[in-house]
């Protein structure tokens, strides 16, 4: 990996990891990968959460549900 390339996501949840005190929850994990994937804004800070119309939604669902049933 170059000095420009980014960390793998596995590099990123390792360095994530070693951050995290020893007696982190499976919680505080999942909270601490929650914040690592959320997206980002240029200057790094946390971008607002993206909400969908409620007839996107009902289209999502309509697809996963289909999608589970063909399974």
């Amino acid at each position: 990996m170059s000095d420009t390339a980014k960390p793998s996501d596995k590099d990123q949840v390792r360095a994530l990891l070693d951050r995290l005190p020893d007696d982190a929850t499976f919680a505080d994990i999942q909270r601490a990968i929650a914040v690592l994937v959320w997206p980002k804004r240029d200057d790094g800070s946390l971008a607002p959460p993206q909400r969908l119309e409620p007839d996107e939604v009902k289209r999502r669902l309509r697809e996963w549900l289909k999608s589970e049933r063909d399974k």
